[in-house]
């Protein structure tokens, strides 16, 4: 069975510590156990960056809460397609946070061409997949 994706971006006011990313966390690890669906979320620079992977119907659902969820605002989708296996396999929502050596200079020192929006996603696709530590979450 193929698996659905989706990776986007989006605004945000809030930060890594505050209790509402705490809070956003929280609700989309329990969520996606319930939905079998895993990916990775990353902020910095006040954007979210997500992938996130499963079942079609459930990743509709979820992309549509995103939209209508005012913690993110200009939401952007950059890549969606589906995918012959997982890439986030086990990892119910892995998150990382602006640090030194993290997105922007991952992409920078890898020549990604942030204009190019096939590109960029694609960057960040790997830039997830490179931040994952050995532990599932």
């Amino acid at each position: 069975m193929e698996t659905a994706f989706f990776l986007y971006r989006s605004r945000t006011e809030l930060t890594a510590k505050s209790g509402q990313c705490t809070d956003i966390l929280n609700e989309a690890r329990a969520r996606n156990l319930d939905l079998d669906l895993t990916g990775y979320l990353h902020l910095e620079d006040g954007r979210f960056y997500q992938w996130l992977e499963g079942p079609a119907e459930p990743l509709a659902l979820v992309r549509d809460m995103i939209l209508r969820d005012p913690r993110h605002r200009n939401v952007e989708f950059l890549w969606q397609g589906d995918l012959p296996e997982r890439l986030f396999d086990g990892w119910r929502m892995g998150f990382g946070t602006s640090h030194a050596g993290t997105l922007f200079d991952w992409v920078a020192e890898r020549g990604v061409k942030v204009s190019d929006l096939q590109d960029f996603a694609r960057g960040l696709r790997d830039f997830m997949l490179n931040a994952l530590p050995t532990k599932s979450i």
